[in-house]
């Protein structure tokens, strides 16, 4: 070799480690840009929660957290829900009591928030192996209209079976595209598709796809391969995920099921049919039930999501015709995700009337089919894709970061959050019962977290909001009779009994008129109050004189 040559050579060879160096500065930089945009958005999500506004729902979801395990859920207190939201808010309230009863509930809200996005990133990365696919469906999530609003920033039941449900079908399908599932991880799908299911009972839809797949794949071997390494696994996970609800449902079958299906059968939809004028826009029929599913699904983010989809869809359809298709015969698992799609849409029709938050279990499963999808194309198509994803990624971003941005402002003053609202305001309540020296007794409002907050009394009746009280009317002697409930007829008697020390109101006029008559009719002294305001209206606080009901 001449020394021409070798220098050459040895140019050539310092480009190479060059161009080396660059893809690795390069490489650091983009993981680098990826971490502090996932901190960002994960700091305005946080703040966007904090910051917003309380909701009617969290009078049913929060007060668990306090009240538990003294009181015993369904017979000491009226909760038409499964029970493991219950117990989540409280484990979360032992966790973070510091920050309050709201506080504690929401950064819990937060953490689901964390699992879901985790959630979906282990699931689409294990099935399509592709890091800009994984990224790409968690910023669709976090994009994802209907869960910015009350489905995903209220302490409420909407968002906790999410995480467990996308872990479940993840972990299933991936395992059962494996020669040899372990039986371990197929335990663990069976185990939090029921931990979905109890905590949200229209979660259980996640259930029957996956469990009559259980005896189809891997398709690839025997029945009685499938019936040992799969479908008993899944089986002994989903037996030991639903030991909450069976304890409550063995306990007192009856009184369950009297909170959590007969209620929401028959007071609820008479109450909403006899009020439906109250609440302009309500879905009551399927016209506007339709309307709210595609706001919920064709709009935004998840209008991207599902544009991406049928593109991945055409490009797998067109390797598979060119005997291009790799990853695997997955045509079993895009049926199971697809039938999950199906009969979860099918299923958001059924509650009356419809809300926006009835509206959000299938889009958590769009990601998944497209990891399947992705799948199956080929390395060169897998190129063309990337300019798609990132584009849409792009624009997901445009549309939803001025929803998000707001929440990073919010962070500077922590104080304004609604939690910390609501603690000023349980204070401002215990103060002015004791600068009036009011005789003991519960605190009387629909909005029972400003007295618990401060460590005040409620009346059970009342512990889990308007919710109870408002269906009395609606609801037969004979299902009553399991409720912890009273309604504006019964406020005589139970006040007679038990008389308040204050009674609260301001958010509610019509139903709350019969405790305002109350108040003045039994000489109790309206107190001026600041901090207990919130977007219902501004709090009137009712405090018990000594002169009055003595």
């Amino acid at each position: 070799m001449s020394v021409l040559q070798s220098n050459e050579l040895t140019v050539a060879l310092d480009e190479v480690s060059h161009a080396g160096h660059l893809q690795k500065w390069l490489r650091l930089a983009v993981s680098a840009a990826s971490v502090a945009g996932v901190a960002l958005l994960l700091g305005a999500l946080y703040g966007r929660l904090m910051a917003f506004g309380v909701r009617r729902d969290e009078m049913m979801f929060v007060p668990p957290a306090q009240y538990l395990p003294d009181w015993e859920l369904y017979r000491d207190a009226f909760f038409n829900h499964v029970p493991n939201v219950a117990w989540f808010f409280h484990f979360m309230h032992i966790a973070f009591s510091d920050q309050g009863l709201l506080g504690s509930a929401r950064t819990g809200v937060f953490l689901l928030w964390v699992l879901l996005i985790l959630a979906i990133v282990w699931t689409t990365l294990r099935i399509s192996r592709s890091w800009l696919l994984a990224i790409f469906s968690a910023v669709a999530i976090v994009a994802a209209d209907p869960l910015l609003g009350q489905a995903g920033m209220a302490a409420t039941n909407n968002l906790l079976p999410l995480p467990f449900a996308v872990l479940g079908i993840g972990l299933f399908l991936a395992e059962t595209m494996e020669q040899r599932p372990r039986s371990s991880l197929i335990f663990v799908a069976g185990l939090c598709l029921s931990l979905a299911a109890g905590s949200k009972i229209s979660a259980v839809v996640f259930i029957p796809p996956v469990a009559l797949a259980a005896f189809l794949l891997p398709a690839r071997v025997s029945l009685r391969t499938r019936l040992i390494g799969t479908v008993l696994p899944l089986a002994a996970g989903g037996l030991v995920g639903a030991l909450p609800v069976f304890w409550y449902l063995l306990d007192d079958p009856q009184l369950f099921l009297a909170h959590v299906l007969s209620f929401h059968t028959g007071p609820h939809i008479d109450y909403w049919i006899a009020n439906a004028a109250g609440e302009p826009g309500l879905a009551m029929g399927l016209g506007g039930k339709l309307q709210l599913a595609y706001e919920a699904w064709l709009a935004g983010g998840p209008l991207i999501l599902a544009t991406v989809l049928v593109y991945l869809f055409w490009v797998a359809l067109r390797a598979q015709h060119k005997g291009e298709a790799q990853g695997g015969d997955c045509r079993g698992q895009i049926g199971v995700v697809l039938a999950v799609i199906a009969l979860a849409a099918a299923l958001s029709f059924v509650p009356t009337p419809g809300f926006p938050q009835y509206y959000i279990q299938p889009l958590v499963c769009l990601p998944i089919l497209g990891a399947l999808l992705y799948r199956r194309i080929g390395t060169q198509d897998r190129q063309q894709v990337v300019p798609v994803l990132c584009a849409s990624m792009l624009v997901m971003l445009v549309i939803t970061l001025p929803r998000l941005l707001p929440g990073l402002a919010s962070l500077a003053a922590p104080d304004k959050f609604t939690s910390a609202r609501m603690v000023r305001g349980g204070q401002e309540l215990q103060q002015a019962l004791a600068s009036h020296n009011v005789p003991e007794g519960p605190v009387a409002t629909f909005m029972p977290l400003y007295p618990m907050e401060a460590g005040l009394e409620v009346y059970p009746e009342f512990v889990s909001g308007q919710f109870a009280y408002r269906t009395a009317p609606y609801t037969d002697a004979e299902l009553a009779a399991f409720y912890r409930m009273a309604g504006a007829d019964d406020l005589e008697d139970l006040f007679g009994k038990v008389p308040p020390a204050a009674i609260l109101v301001g958010y509610e006029p019509d139903l709350e008129a019969p405790m305002v008559e109350y108040a003045q009719a039994n000489n109790y002294l309206e107190v001026p109050v600041t901090e207990l305001s919130n977007r219902y209206g501004q709090g009137r606080l009712f405090v018990r004189t000594r002169g009055g009901q003595d």
